[in-house]
């Protein structure tokens, strides 16, 4: 049998490697977890506010626009469905809103409806397990589960003390990951450890990128169901590595929400009676 050159032999024994990753090292997750907080410690970010826009479909469409429509709100400017197959199409509603986020495990959603003056715009608060609304926007789900999902991912401690993964993994593990499994997945074109179960597993997940580890997704139970809440495109123009340039919503097949970025500002002096 002719024996192959040693460069082409290389090369296939490369390609073997790439396409089989379920044989390559899988750290366990406080290793994983550990690099997340350093990477995001490194950027030196204790709060931000990211502002930009606030999309939702279906039922989440329908109850905001009750809730922008009723006493003391202007009603929302609609935006256009997409074409449809036939069937009636899907509601729509697109409003500016702002994400804050502050360490430890403090977020806040703000809506920003055209004409409503600040004391007027629906909130939602979130501080470590304790949700708060105002305005009604308690009520729309999606957003809660954006507010959730987010929060878990990236309000992080930072990297001080002896233990600084052990935050973000209290909050995972609340979430019902289960971090003694570390498994490989694939979101788009990014490569992720998965942690929690294995991608195709209906248990509670959390997947971080591989190269850059950035927590790019959360399934778990999130607004009193099973959601899938994607931070997607990190190292964007505009976001950088601080945001991602879109938060989604999903539920099942369904995208429920999404929040895109327009410009982030960071470190920013965000008292605790904001949360």
């Amino acid at each position: 049998m002719r024996r192959l050159p040693r460069a082409r032999q290389a090369v296939v024994l490369a390609g073997l490697l790439l396409g089989a990753p379920a044989l390559a090292y899988l750290p366990p997750a406080t290793a994983i977890l550990k690099r997340v907080v350093q990477k995001r410690d490194e950027l030196g970010v204790t709060s931000l506010e990211a502002d930009g826009t606030l999309e939702l479909s279906g039922d989440g469409a329908l109850a905001l626009k009750a809730l922008l429509a009723g006493p003391g709100g202007p009603p929302p400017a609609p935006t256009a469905p997409p074409a449809g197959t036939g069937g009636a199409p899907t509601p729509q509603l697109s409003v500016p809103a702002a994400l804050f986020v502050k360490a430890p495990g403090r977020c806040r959603l703000e809506l920003a409806p055209e004409g409503a003056p600040p004391a007027a715009r629906p909130t939602l608060s979130l501080r470590g397990a304790r949700m708060a609304g105002q305005r009604g926007l308690d009520g729309v789900v999606p957003a809660r589960a954006l507010l959730e999902g987010l929060c878990a991912l990236l309000a992080e401690r930072g990297a001080g003390g002896a233990e600084p993964e052990r935050y973000l993994a209290e909050r995972l593990a609340g979430r019902g990951v289960a971090l003694g499994e570390v498994a490989f997945g694939r979101l788009g074109e990014r490569v992720a450890w998965v942690l929690g179960a294995r991608p195709q597993d209906p248990r509670p997940q959390a997947w971080i990128d591989k190269l850059t580890f950035q927590p790019i997704r959360l399934l778990a139970s999130l607004g009193g169901a099973d959601r899938d809440v994607r931070l997607l495109d990190f190292g964007s123009p505009i976001g950088g590595e601080i945001f991602p340039r879109a938060v989604e919503v999903w539920s099942a097949d369904k995208l429920e929400a999404r929040f895109t970025l327009g410009k982030v500002t960071t470190n920013l002096k965000l008292p605790d009676a904001l949360f």
